[in-house]
């Protein structure tokens, strides 16, 4: 699965972990890299990491379907919640 990961500083630590779980992982510290980046990876999935402040996680939530990170979230937590997220939009 392609992910883009919104984040506050890069590398983060997540991407290097989603990585090795077979993902493709493409990491952005700005709004419009995240934008550069939906339109280059038309079905990737945005990630917002929880250190990304309200405001700038909101420019890119008006525009794209995310996941929001809460502090402390695991890569666990977030292959769950892909997994989730892809049965429910298969089964619509």
């Amino acid at each position: 699965m392609t992910l883009i990961l919104f984040t506050d500083i890069a590398p983060h630590p997540l991407a290097e972990e989603l990585t090795h779980q077979g993902h493709r992982v493409f990491e952005a510290v700005a709004i419009s890299e995240v934008y550069a980046l939906a339109d280059q990876h038309l079905n990737a999935t945005i990630i917002i990491t929880a250190e990304v402040h309200p405001e700038r996680a909101k420019a890119v939530q008006h525009h794209y379907t995310t996941l929001h990170l809460k502090s402390g979230a695991t890569v666990r937590d977030i292959v769950w919640e892909l997994s989730h997220v892809m049965t429910r939009a298969t089964l619509q």
